[in-house]
């Protein structure tokens, strides 16, 4: 008989968010291992086109009026469930006691998606408001308890996972790092390895049977995607645009930013000029790398794993980013991906990239690499059922 396992979660809009991405990354690899998975969205409402991707993978998508609420979800599902899992501590600290209520022999599986009183705490750091400090306290002692009471948790980032070990050192803890479906031809990567090396062994002529080379230079813009409810994206936007884009546009650049995601507030689309593109929620996302030339992560706190950096080393297309979004990866500056954390080395660092083809290529190749060993569904997914199969087992 198939394992059974309730998943519940925000409803999953890969197109819109990185937390989404990941979520559905999860469900196909449930789906496709044989695991009878049930989900249902916190809203309980029903996103028909999203449901519609869930119920094609073979999941059972639950909605209201049907379900009127979780608790009647858990009363229902979690009693004939093997695992429960829970997505992130808003949705965990509701329903873990209800779980464990009427389903004692359940094992409870709760990701934290990224430690949110960690990232409330870098935030009062930046913002010196006070309510961000409460916040981060109130939901450390939540959290904490959250994964000492799970049967096993999971976080992305190894600064996490390391953290978790002192604070919570009993807990059954794994570290698996967010995972995305490998793009079908990436630029700058293993499917032009022959026309490269043929254009090498041909000297300075065979420039021109490089493919990436003339990819390159059709390639033009600075891109920073993001999905703007997510307050360290709108803050990363804003002091970049503030900060570095100035010292970058002084020195003469003459290509755009590109600013795009989801739910894009007024204070974000408000930065459009003429050298700065607010593009807001894109549909093609290879497309939209395709045309720039690299990617930047200028956050200034957060927590977890960088969703828009897997997707740019998926894409083979760089990352200038600051330290925190390169946090916990395994990334290293200057094989993978370029870090820098004030603006003017920030600047530096993205006009270097800009204008040195060599760098670029490495690094396109390298963070290319680094995402099929580490955030592939490939390198993931095993990760991913021995934990499950591990509770089943127990």
């Amino acid at each position: 008989m198939r394992a059974r396992i309730l998943v519940i979660d925000r409803m999953p809009r890969p197109d819109n968010d990185s937390g989404s991405a990941s979520t559905f990354s999860y469900l196909q690899i449930l789906s496709r291992a044989g695991f009878d998975v049930t989900f249902a969205p916190k809203s309980l409402k029903r996103a028909e086109r999203y449901a519609k991707a869930l119920e094609a993978l073979g999941i059972k998508v639950l909605s209201s009026p049907e379900w009127p609420s979780l608790i009647a979800v858990i009363d229902a599902f979690a009693p004939r469930s093997d695992i429960v899992l829970l997505y992130r501590v808003d949705v965990a600290k509701l329903l873990f006691d209800r779980v464990r209520q009427v389903a004692p022999s359940a094992k409870i599986l709760f990701h934290a998606v990224d430690l949110h009183f960690l990232r409330n705490q870098r935030k009062a750091a930046v913002t010196g408001i006070q309510t961000d400090a409460h916040a981060a306290s109130h939901e450390r002692a939540i959290e904490l308890n959250l994964i000492a009471k799970a049967d096993a948790s999971i976080v992305v980032s190894k600064y996490e996972f390391d953290l978790l070990r002192e604070l919570v050192p009993a807990a059954n803890l794994h570290r698996i790092p967010i995972l995305r479906e490998t793009p079908r031809r990436p630029a700058g990567s293993a499917w032009q390895w022959s026309a490269r090396h043929l254009s090498r062994a041909l000297g300075p002529f065979g420039r021109w049977l490089n493919p990436r080379d003339r990819t390159l230079q059709r390639r033009r813009d600075v891109l920073f995607i993001g999905a703007y409810r997510h307050s360290p994206n709108a803050d990363a936007v804003q002091w970049f645009v503030r900060e570095v884009w100035p010292i970058i546009q002084a020195r003469g650049f003459p290509h755009r930013f590109i600013i795009a995601g989801s739910h894009v507030p007024d204070e974000i689309a408000a930065l459009a000029s003429d050298k700065i593109e607010v593009r807001g929620r894109v549909e093609n996302l290879e497309q939209l790398f395709a045309a720039c030339r690299l990617s930047v992560a200028p956050l200034r706190y957060g927590a977890g794993l960088k969703g828009k950096v897997v997707t740019s080393l998926s894409l083979g297309v760089p990352v200038v980013a600051t330290s925190i979004a390169a946090e916990g990866a395994g990334l290293r500056d200057g094989e993978n991906i370029l870090i820098a954390d004030d603006p003017g080395a920030m600047a530096d660092q993205i006009i270097r990239l800009y204008d040195d083809t060599v760098l670029w290529q490495r690094l396109s190749e390298n963070g290319y690499k680094a995402f099929q060993s580490s955030f592939s569904h490939a390198a993931g997914a095993k990760k991913i059922l021995d934990v499950l199969n591990g509770l089943v087992a127990r």
